[in-house]
């Protein structure tokens, strides 16, 4: 059985190697400025443990009526048997509860998988940000709850 919790500075080692391991290179943050996330101001993070192992988080930024996901990653061999869907689950509640009228993300465009996913889960491209990762744009991605 899995539990969703707020990470402590424990968990902190464990999200880097599952962010380093699952993020393209170009957007692979430094050790330092992925835990430094942690410290700040209207920003929240939730892992997902079974079995005492840590296999994913989901990071949120709030902003206005909008809660932006600035990252979600599940360890690799846990993939495809549904926690990205559990922590997008959880988001969603997350932001109701803040009464946030959406959920947001930015994604490559040429990350097919991760696109086909979130429309699954109901986001929709709104708009295209040129750039945004190093070679590629990004598509911008909204929920509305």
């Amino acid at each position: 059985m899995f539990k969703i919790i707020v990470p402590e500075s424990r968990h902190y080692d464990e999200m880097y190697k599952i962010h380093v391991s699952q993020m393209p290179l170009n957007d692979i943050m430094t050790k330092e400025n992925f835990f430094d996330e942690f410290k700040q101001e209207n920003r929240y993070y939730f892992a997902i443990i079974q079995d005492n192992m840590l296999i994913g988080y989901i990071g949120l930024y709030e902003y206005d009526d909008d809660l932006n996901i600035i990252g979600i990653a599940i360890e690799g061999k846990f993939q495809q048997k549904g926690y990205g869907s559990i922590l997008i689950e959880y988001a969603k509640q997350f932001a109701k509860e803040k009464n946030k009228k959406s959920l947001s993300l930015e994604v490559d465009e040429k990350n097919k998988n991760a696109i086909k996913f979130y429309i699954s889960k109901g986001f929709v491209v709104t708009n295209i940000r040129k750039k945004y990762y190093k070679d590629n744009d990004a598509f911008v991605m909204f929920l509305y709850l």
